[in-house]
């Protein structure tokens, strides 16, 4: 019998910024005052703005305000998609991506063009041959835009940025390919194989600036800045520094199971944050030391991950609802490329919600079941409101940052075994 649930909500501050598009041309602005931008430079030219495949926050806003900085300077602003393999690694499937995303031609107010194509760069410092989207080098400027974070498979000074947005993104299906080959099949490790890279990327593009953003533990954009492309490493491994001080994570390093009520490519590159549930598995690279959790379950995929489940296979079991949304297809081809095979599997699948759940539960060995240590939350993102077991809620309840909220319940079940719906 599983155990009673109760909703918490973890407690912390998470101050973010509530004009993004004031506070991105305030720091165009401080970069041209310093001397190291001259937005003359745009007039008359055709300016790429290089947008990848993630699900970050106020991106329609963020590209449309790029947008109308290089047009209000009388340039012509072209948006190009720099996703690695993502969207199928075709063309017309990078367009799709990012329309899941909300970034339109309409939204954005310029042309999106894409193009899954690759062609050489350049060779890097180690004699590697670097790739990269050929639409790219037909700009007579460039602007290159991520967000800066911790990455799902590897830790160093720079992981989810801008150097990765050009190596992967810009690198498209050869580039991203020569990326991972180099980190896991020959040892090398992401964050050097992704420098090297960018560095060859960074001195064949006419990169005007970069823009990178951060987000809060809540996902909310926290932090803007404009880089000088001369200063990106620095500018980009500080950035990279304090955003992991903002990270969110689960209030407890040890549980039984994990119940996730949906993955997603706009959550995570793996759909279910490896930082967050303490897994990684790729060959070669260091487990999280935590959290450890026994069993994760997880019961659904989102729409906008178009059936690229790359990473669920650090998961334990999912549902038969989950498993007949996958494209096998785009799934395989990304874990090809990334040659991180082992999160490209599939977890044992089962017909629905209350199998899932007790497959999780059962796999933790405790018992009895009620006092299981067990966490159930919507996605790997959303870390403020959740509901935990009872048993586990005892040992949380009196934490300064722990808010209890309502009473202890009993999962509910329709007679399919779907897990009815519960109010995050």
């Amino acid at each position: 019998m599983f155990p009673e649930f109760i909703k918490i909500r973890q407690v912390k501050d998470a101050p973010h910024i509530e004009d993004v598009a004031a506070e991105i041309r305030a720091s165009v602005d401080c970069l041209e005052k310093a001397g190291k931008l001259d937005r003359g430079i745009f007039a008359g030219k055709t300016t790429g703005i290089a947008v990848g495949s993630r699900g970050i926050a106020n991106l329609p806003l963020i590209v449309r305000t790029l947008v109308e900085i290089v047009r209000e300077a009388g340039g012509t602003p072209v948006v190009f998609a720099a996703m690695g393999s993502h969207g199928d690694g075709l063309a017309e499937g990078q367009r799709e991506v990012l329309a899941s995303l909300g970034v339109t031609e309409e939204t954005i107010g310029a042309e999106i063009r894409t193009c899954a194509d690759s062609v050489e760069y350049g060779v890097g410092t180690e004699g590697t041959t670097i790739y990269g989207n050929p639409l790219a080098l037909e700009f007579d400027e460039v602007v290159l835009f991520n967000r800066i974070k911790e990455h799902t498979d590897f830790e160093d000074i720079t992981e989810s940025g801008i150097y990765k947005l050009m190596a992967i993104g810009i690198g498209n299906p050869a580039g991203a390919r020569i990326i991972h080959t180099g980190a896991i099949c020959h040892g090398r490790g992401y964050g050097p194989c992704i420098r090297e890279a960018g560095n060859v990327i960074l001195k064949k593009l006419p990169v005007a600036f970069a823009l990178a953003v951060t987000e809060n533990w809540k996902h909310q954009t926290d932090y803007v800045e404009a880089i000088d492309p001369r200063e990106l490493l620095e500018r980009e491994s500080h950035i990279l520094t304090e955003s992991k001080k903002r990270a969110g994570r689960l209030p407890v390093e040890e549980l039984d199971a994990l119940i996730v009520q949906e993955c997603g490519k706009q959550y995570s590159g793996t759909t279910i944050d490896t930082k967050v549930v303490g897994r990684i598995m790729i060959n070669g690279q260091k487990e999280p030391a935590s959290p450890r959790i026994k069993g994760i379950a997880v019961l659904d995929v989102t729409e906008e991950t178009h059936g690229n489940t790359m990473g669920l296979g650090i998961a334990d079991v999912i549902t038969r609802r989950l498993f007949d949304k996958i494209n096998i297809h785009a799934t395989g081809l990304t874990g090809l490329t990334s040659s991180c095979v082992h999160q490209a599997k599939i977890p044992c699948v089962v017909p629905d919600d209350r199998m899932a759940m007790d497959v999780a539960f059962t796999i933790s060995g405790q018992e009895p079941m009620e006092d299981a240590d067990a966490i159930y939350i919507h996605d790997t993102t959303a870390l403020e409101y959740m509901y935990v077991s009872e048993h586990l809620w005892k040992q949380i309840k009196d934490r300064e940052d722990i808010e209890t909220l309502g009473e202890l319940k009993e999962l509910e079940f329709d007679a399919d075994g779907a897990l009815l719906p519960m109010e995050f």
